[in-house]
């Protein structure tokens, strides 16, 4: 656990009802053990992409869309948020959830592994949002930041490993070495020289940067 057990409850307990459609999206992965981002951190994500102004976003990681979701939300009508997904079940139902949701429009879905497509892109981004496959974090990364224009947010998922990171060691889940690839990772972008970075104990660990 990152937090502890009656402030972990009351986080859950003062959250407001969500509507249908997101209220389907969690019971969906909730049935099918699809990973999401937790409430509180996906309202995290709304909130900056809000207050950062973003009308251009990257996300490394749709799955069915939860995050996506709460990102395209916090988008001006004419905004973009460019999402990755190499599931193609998860992507089609991503594409669904967020027709029902009515930003459609604002999501640019693609069925391709990040690595290759943020390739592809030409920036400047306002906003990014890091949460795919957690061995290659430290590409995405270097993928996206030439990708991100001054002020420009970054946010990064799991950064904890629930808890493991902070220990150190293997928790029987997470091994020893993602547990050192991950502290490894923490340390590049919270020391780095383009970044002004922080790390909140947000669900499982949400690292986040500003570019300077």
């Amino acid at each position: 656990m990152i937090l502890a057990e009656p402030v972990d409850r009351y986080l859950q307990d003062i959250r407001g009802r969500p509507d249908p459609v997101l209220a389907e999206m969690e019971a969906h992965a909730a049935r099918d053990g699809i990973p999401i981002v937790v409430p509180a951190t996906g309202q995290l994500l709304q909130v900056l992409a809000l207050a950062s102004g973003a009308r251009r976003a990257l996300e490394v990681g749709t799955a069915i869309g939860v995050s996506t979701l709460y990102v395209a939300r916090a988008l001006p009508a004419d905004g973009t948020i460019v999402s990755f997904e190499i599931d193609p079940k998860r992507h089609a139902a991503a594409a669904r959830y967020l027709e029902r949701a009515g930003v459609r429009e604002r999501a640019d879905l693609r069925l391709q592994d990040a690595r290759e497509g943020l390739a592809s892109l030409e920036g400047p981004f306002d906003f990014a949002f890091i949460d795919g496959v957690k061995t290659q974090y430290g590409e995405y990364f270097e993928a996206l930041l030439p990708l991100l224009g001054p002020g420009a947010v970054l946010a990064v998922d799991n950064v904890l490993l629930s808890g493991a990171v902070a220990a150190g060691q293997s928790d029987g889940y997470w091994s020893a070495e993602r547990v050192a690839a991950a502290r490894e990772f923490n340390r590049l972008l919270l020391g780095h020289e383009q970044l002004l970075a922080t790390l909140t104990p947000v669900g499982d660990g949400v690292l986040v940067a500003v570019r300077r």
